[in-house]
């Protein structure tokens, strides 16, 4: 209830300036709530706990709009974790709008080269839970993956490439059972070290 478009840009415009504003930092962004594409299917917006689907450009924010936010702070790298769709379903298949909203294909280019984005699914998709553990697929294995069970060759690090092949195979067939589709991914260098422990 405290993920509020205002706590949220006070987070980015306030807080991450503090905390990193000396640059070289290595950040990480983890959202997992509603997303929905602008009418256009152009522009992602994270939808905060007041935002209003029908009002995106004044009560959501903009992937855009992040980014921006985050590259003042001149980091190192930039790691971000969406557990949302942008098909305009809801995790229990409700509609948040009424005519489904496609997503154009976002452009390798409009990423810059020090970020990588993981997504819980394909654009035309929606992303799933499992109930048993009231959790997003992508956010539960998304927290194992994390916990070493991506580490495929097991060197003690973690590329985005192992991660998206963990997600990609563990959530398709989570997906898969509950007779639905959901394939998570990658935009970024894969062969970046995402963790060592």
């Amino acid at each position: 209830s405290k993920a509020t478009r205002g706590e949220i840009l006070r987070a980015f415009k306030i807080s991450l300036p503090r905390i990193a504003g000396d640059g070289g930092k290595d950040i990480n962004f983890f959202f997992a709530g509603h997303g929905l594409a602008s009418e256009s299917g152009e522009e992602l917006y994270i939808i905060p706990q007041d935002g209003d689907q029908s009002l995106l450009a004044d009560t959501a924010i903009s992937r855009v709009e992040l980014i921006k936010l985050i590259k003042k702070v001149n980091p190192k790298s930039v790691t971000m974790f969406f557990d949302t769709c942008y098909s305009g379903q809801t995790r229990g298949e409700q509609m948040l709008v009424a005519s489904l909203r496609g997503l154009k294909k976002i452009k390798e280019g409009d990423i810059p080269d020090n970020f990588t984005i993981f997504t819980a699914s394909s654009s035309n998709q929606g992303s799933s839970h499992i109930e048993e553990v009231k959790q997003g697929m992508f956010s539960y294995y998304l927290m194992k993956g994390l916990e070493g069970k991506a580490d495929e060759n097991k060197d003690k690090q973690i590329t985005n490439r192992e991660m998206i092949a963990y997600l990609k195979t563990n959530v398709s067939k989570e997906a898969f059972i509950q007779n639905r589709e959901q394939d998570p991914m990658l935009s970024g260098d894969p062969d970046q070290v995402l963790m060592r422990y």
